[in-house]
Parts: structure tokens; C-alpha cells; sequence
């Protein structure tokens, strides 16, 4: 492998790694804020009966989507630096990996383009759906298909050498 190619490589993994935990940090002391803090942009909990499980369904799902796609961008970069380690460009785990990240991702934009709605409760609980979850779930479907070819390639490679 090109040795300067993979230093970037690796050094632009452990920063991918440095923004996923800072999302993290991020995350959790936006929900905290969401949930407790009464003055400001919060969460009105005191909803009307039909809306608060709207609400906390919706922000529960927007934590849980989050937490669940930082997971996987953790361990895609992680797979990465692990792979580099072994002489391997493409690791065959990254692939599962980014298949689940378009699900995640489809449903994370669209939890997180709804979660508006637990601040503005004022009128009935609306499921918007915007153009956002579509377009990043494409581009990453792509990714994800150039991603297998590229380890099919390395892998037909490494057979002929």
C-alpha cells in the first residue's frame, strides 16, 4: 500500500474517532438539557395525553438512532486502523457495517427532522418527512456498493499475486 496514502488514512480515522466521541459528549448533554432544563428549548412534557407519547416516542428514538449510529461509525473507523495494521485496504466487516448505517441513517434523520415537533407541541403530533433521510441513505447505498467492489478487487488481487 501507498505509505503516505495510508498515514492519511489512518491519521483521518483517529479523527473520525475524536468527532464520534465528541458526538457523543454532544448528545448527551443536548438530551440532558432536552429533558430537565425548564427554561429555554426543552421538551414540553406537559403535552397534551395524545402527544406525550408522540413526544417521548420520538426523542427516545432520536437518542437511541444516534447512539446507534456513532456505534457504527465507531467501529467502521476502528475496522479501518485495524486493517491498515494488517495490510488490508478494505475490511470485509465494513461492509456489513455500512449496509446497516443506510438503515440507521434513513431512520436517525428521520427521527432527528421530527424531533422539532416535541418543541412546538402546540397542535396535533405530525410525522414529517423531508428529502434529508432519502438523499443521505443514497449517497451512503453507494458508498456501501463502491465499498464491496473495491473489497472484491483487493480480494481478486491478492489471489493473482
Amino acid at each position: 500500500m501507498n505509505e503516505q496514502l495510508t498515514k492519511a488514512l489512518k491519521w483521518l480515522s483517529y479523527v473520525a474517532l475524536f468527532f464520534c466521541a465528541a458526538w457523543f459528549v454532544y448528545l448527551c448533554h443536548q438530551s440532558y438539557h432536552q429533558i430537565f432544563d425548564t427554561t429555554g428549548s426543552h421538551i414540553h412534557w406537559e403535552a397534551k395525553q395524545n402527544q406525550v407519547l408522540f413526544v417521548t416516542t420520538v426523542f427516545f428514538l432520536y437518542v437511541l438512532l444516534t447512539l446507534s449510529v456513532i456505534g457504527v461509525c465507531v467501529a467502521f473507523f476502528v475496522n479501518i486502523i485495524k486493517g491498515i495494521r494488517q495490510e488490508e485496504l478494505f475490511p470485509r466487516k465494513n461492509i456489513k457495517l455500512i449496509f446497516i448505517a443506510v438503515l440507521l441513517i434513513f431512520l436517525q434523520t428521520t427521527a432527528s427532522d421530527n424531533l422539532s415537533q416535541a418543541f412546538i407541541v402546540q397542535g396535533p403530533a405530525v410525522i414529517g418527512l423531508s428529502s434529508n433521510p432519502f438523499v443521505q441513505s443514497l449517497i451512503l447505498l453507494v458508498f456501501g456498493i463502491l465499498y464491496k467492489m473495491g473489497y472484491q478487487v483487493a480480494a481478486e488481487h491478492d489471489l493473482t499475486v
